[in-house]
């Protein structure tokens, strides 16, 4: 069974305009959305823990780019890239960046 726990910490900007909170809420919800996935198969051991901080910014045409990651396995870093690579997230949140912390155990 994989467990995980997805901590987020959002730029400052979600706080000051009420438009951008929303865009902002919406990439959140789309990321948690593909990383939860049940397909999504953790390269753990039993008991084992995992973290994956990633900087992410979503482009001109609504992708969501990774700007710098810093990881405990490799092979768990690359599963969650390629989760993100697949998430398509509306263009008017272009040019957001956004503090991601990906915290897993495989139980």
């Amino acid at each position: 069974m994989n467990t995980f726990i997805i901590t987020t910490l959002l730029t400052a900007s979600m706080f000051l305009h009420n438009e951008s909170a929303k865009l902002n809420a919406e990439v959140k919800q789309a990321i948690e959305r593909s990383v939860e996935n049940p397909q999504f198969s953790l390269p753990l051991e039993p008991n084992e823990k995992g973290l994956v901080r990633m900087q992410l910014k979503v482009d001109g045409n609504g992708k969501i780019q990774i700007l710098d990651s810093n990881f405990s396995h490799a092979e768990l870093n690359n599963l969650v890239a390629h989760q993100i690579a697949s998430i398509q997230v509306d263009k008017e949140a272009a040019n957001e960046v956004f503090y991601y912390e990906f915290r897993f155990e495989k139980h």
